[in-house]
């Protein structure tokens, strides 16, 4: 009988994910929080930079999308002080700029994906779920390594 309880379990396991959408331009982060809502996510969104730290603060985040250019804060300065408290949380940055070295500043940064406006909503939406789903597998990983790490520190005691 533990069958059908396995796939009632694979079945609810959440596959939906609160993202947060950051971008100065209303148009922009509007159109992104009706195309991820459609795809069964739940938003989040700020202004800019400053507006985004705020609401890191009272929700639970499990990626972010954020705009390169904005103005109090931009995205790669947004990007590094979220990664300083939520070393994990994959990001996104997007821009409309050309400007030669930007994709590398925003990696270095700790964005785990750069994309370039404008783009298909079918390639950003691959690219975010991708994102989520390396980030999700690092932590599986490490959590796993941190359990087999313990056992053998266990067993070499016994």
């Amino acid at each position: 009988m533990g069958l059908p309880r396995m796939a009632e379990e694979s079945r609810t396991k959440p596959s939906k994910y609160t993202i947060l959408v950051v971008d100065d331009a209303e148009l922009i982060r509007n159109l992104i929080v009706t195309f991820l809502s459609r795809l069964g996510h739940s938003c989040v969104t700020a202004i800019d930079g400053v507006d985004a730290l705020d609401k890191m603060k009272g929700n639970k985040i499990d990626a972010v999308v954020t705009d390169l250019k904005m103005p109090n804060m931009d995205g790669i300065t947004l990007t590094t002080r979220i990664l300083a408290q939520y070393p994990e949380l994959p990001i996104m940055i997007m821009t409309a700029f050309e400007e030669e070295g930007t994709a590398g500043l925003a990696i270095c940064a700790g964005a785990r994906d750069f994309i370039k406006k404008p783009f298909s909503l079918n390639e950003f939406s691959i690219r975010l779920h991708k994102m989520i789903n390396d980030s999700e597998a690092q932590r599986r990983m490490k959590r796993e390594k941190d359990a087999d790490e313990f056992i053998q520190e266990f067993t070499d005691e016994s």
